[in-house]
C-alpha cells in the first residue's frame, strides 16, 4: 500500500465550494472521515463514497428519530441509501493507486428520508434547537490545558454541528482560565459558571471536559446550559484500548449525542418518550433484553443524608441490569443520577423493588428512594 507521503492531493475546488454552500437542516451531513483501501483507485473511491452514504444516513436518522425508536431502525439496503441521497461534496481528498482518504458532505433528499422513516413506521423529531457555544477543556494537575495538540477540542471540531439538532459553535479557552474557576462550575456553582460565560457572550454555553483516567478510562464532563437548560452530566468509558485520538472522537461524539437527545426529549409527543420519561444520551453498545431498547434512564434519588446516599450508590451498583450508573448533581437530601437500563418500565420497578427500592412518577423525573 502506499505511503502517506505517496498521496496525492485531489483536485476539489469547485466541490468545496459547495460543501460551504451546503444548506443548514438535519438533512445534510458534513465532516465526515473515509480512509478505504482497495485493488485500485477508482474502486477505493467507489466504496468510499458508499460507506460515507451510509454512515450518513444512519447519521440523519438517528436525528430524526426519537431516541426510544432507535431500536426499531434496521440495516438499511443500498439501494433505500442511494435512493435518499442527493449528492455528494468533497471538503478534501487524497488518494495513491489503491487507497482513498478524504472529508466528505452528504446531502439527503429531505421528502425521500421522510418517505423512508414512513415506511418503517417511525415518527420524526426534526425541530433544531437555538444554537449553543460548546468549550472543550482538558484538565491536567491545576492547570487548565490548551493548546493546538489539544486532541479533545480538535474532537469536537470534526464533528459535524452545524446541522445536528443542538448546533454548536466550538470556543478557544480564553488565557489564564483558572482551573479552581472550572471545577467550581462542575460542582454546580451558579456565580462560577456565570463568570466563565460572561467572557463568551450571551448564546447558551456548555463546558465540556474530556480527559483519559487510570485503568484505561476516559471521563467526560457537561456542565452549563444548553437548549433544554441547565445540564451537569458525567460519564466514564473504556474504549478498548483505543488510541488518546480515536478515544476523544468517540466520547465527544457521544456527549454531543447527550445534548441532542437532552433536546429531542423535550419536543417529542408522551407517547415518543413512553415509558421513559426523559432519556439523556444513548448507551454506546445498547444490550437489549427479549427485543427491548437499551436507554438511559434518568432519576432524582431522595435519602436523608450523606451516609445514606453513599449506601444508597453502593446498593444500585449491584441492581441486576442496571450500568453505567453516573451522578449528575449532588446536593444535601437529593441527587439526580442517569444509568444504562434494558428492558420494559415493569422490569425496572421490579429489579429496583426486590432490591429494597421504590421507583416513582415525579413531577419532572422518576424519584427513587429506600422502601
Amino acid at each position: 500500500m502506499s505511503g502517506p507521503k505517496q498521496l496525492m492531493l485531489g483536485a476539489c475546488f469547485a466541490l468545496c465550494v459547495g460543501a460551504a454552500q451546503a444548506e443548514e437542516t438535519p438533512y445534510t451531513v458534513s465532516k465526515i472521515a473515509v480512509d478505504v483501501t482497495a485493488k485500485n483507485a477508482v474502486a477505493a473511491k467507489a466504496n468510499a463514497m458508499a460507506e460515507a452514504e451510509k454512515r450518513g444516513l444512519d447519521t440523519v436518522l438517528r436525528r430524526i428519530v426519537p431516541f426510544s425508536f432507535y431500536a426499531k431502525l434496521p440495516e438499511l439496503q443500498p439501494e433505500q441509501i442511494e435512493g435518499a441521497v442527493n449528492s455528494i461534496s468533497i471538503r478534501k481528498e487524497q488518494y495513491s493507486t489503491t487507497r482513498y482518504i478524504a472529508t466528505l458532505d452528504v446531502i439527503f433528499n429531505e421528502q425521500a428520508v421522510k418517505q423512508l422513516v414512513t415506511s418503517l413506521g417511525l415518527p420524526t423529531s426534526e425541530e433544531q434547537a437555538p444554537t449553543i457555544s460548546i468549550l472543550p477543556l482538558v484538565i491536567e494537575g491545576n492547570q487548565v490545558k490548551s493548546g493546538a495538540n489539544d486532541v479533545w477540542r480538535q474532537a469536537w471540531l470534526n464533528l459535524d454541528l452545524t446541522h445536528g439538532l443542538t448546533p454548536a459553535t466550538v470556543l478557544q479557552p480564553r488565557p489564564g482560565l483558572e482551573v479552581g474557576m472550572v471545577r467550581a462550575v462542575l460542582a454546580g456553582d451558579p456565580s462560577a459558571f456565570a463568570a466563565v460565560q460572561g467572557d463568551y457572550g450571551s448564546a447558551s454555553l456548555v463546558i465540556a471536559i474530556g480527559q483519559t483516567a487510570d485503568g484505561g478510562q476516559f471521563i467526560t464532563r457537561l456542565a452549563g446550559t444548553d437548549g433544554v437548560g441547565r445540564i451537569n452530566y458525567g460519564r466514564s468509558d473504556k474504549f478498548g484500548g483505543a488510541p488518546p485520538k480515536a478515544a476523544a472522537q468517540q466520547a465527544a461524539a457521544f456527549a454531543y449525542a447527550v445534548l441532542e437527545n437532552r433536546w429531542k426529549a423535550t419536543r417529542a409527543s408522551p407517547e415518543q418518550v413512553a415509558p421513559v420519561r426523559y432519556e439523556e444520551g444513548m448507551p454506546l453498545q445498547p444490550v437489549p433484553q427479549q427485543g427491548e431498547p437499551g436507554r438511559l434512564v434518568t432519576a432524582v434519588v431522595q435519602f436523608a443524608g450523606l451516609k445514606e446516599w453513599q449506601q444508597i450508590r453502593g446498593r444500585l451498583a449491584q441492581v441486576p441490569g442496571l450500568q453505567g450508573l453516573e451522578v449528575n448533581s449532588l446536593s444535601a437530601r437529593t441527587a439526580s443520577i442517569t444509568f444504562d437500563y434494558a428492558g420494559s418500565l415493569g422490569r425496572l420497578q421490579k429489579v429496583l423493588a426486590d432490591s429494597g427500592f421504590s421507583f416513582e412518577n415525579g413531577e419532572e423525573n422518576f424519584v427513587l428512594r429506600v422502601r
